[in-house]
């Protein structure tokens, strides 16, 4: 496949992966399912650093495609590769956050992505008796939007 130069072209070859990985995964064919939906990942990760015009629907894709194959990975009982992909989309996004000057409309919007993974990073690592690491996250997560963006952290992580 040719390297997409835009980000239209990204986004339908993102939606291609997705939709096949999507077939997969619902006939429960998890292998195949993790190998394309990481291919979602591949592609639309780099554009978290090229448009900003599209920054905010390229971090929702990444996320989802972050979890995706997460999820593919966990129902193979690859869980060391399914924490992988749910602490890099996490902390992908926290780079985002640190970034500074960034407007409030993607701010507000890589704040919600975060809350979206921080709740699955946690759900799954307690799922996996790793209620340390999960608290640490959380902790670190708290000091990075302390830093970036103080008018949001009083009231984001709240359970």
């Amino acid at each position: 496949m040719k390297v997409p130069q835009n980000i239209q072209d990204v986004m339908k070859n993102w939606e291609s992966y997705t939709l096949l990985a999507d077939s997969f995964y619902h006939q429960q064919q998890y292998k195949q399912a993790s190998k394309v939906f990481s291919k979602s990942v591949e592609i639309i990760e780099p554009w978290l650093d090229k448009d900003e015009k599209e920054l905010n629907k390229v971090m929702h894709l990444f996320v989802l495609s972050c979890h995706n194959t997460a999820h593919a990975l966990n129902q193979l009982g690859k869980n060391k590769e399914a924490e992988y992909y749910y602490s890099h989309a996490h902390f992908r996004l926290l780079s985002l956050i640190s970034r500074p000057k960034r407007s409030s409309r993607i701010m507000e919007n890589a704040v919600y992505e975060l809350k979206t993974t921080l709740k699955q990073l946690k759900y799954f690592l307690l799922s996996m008796n790793k209620d340390q690491l999960a608290g640490n996250i959380h902790e670190e997560s708290v000091r990075v939007l302390r830093k970036s963006y103080v008018d949001y952290v009083e009231d984001v992580f709240t359970v």
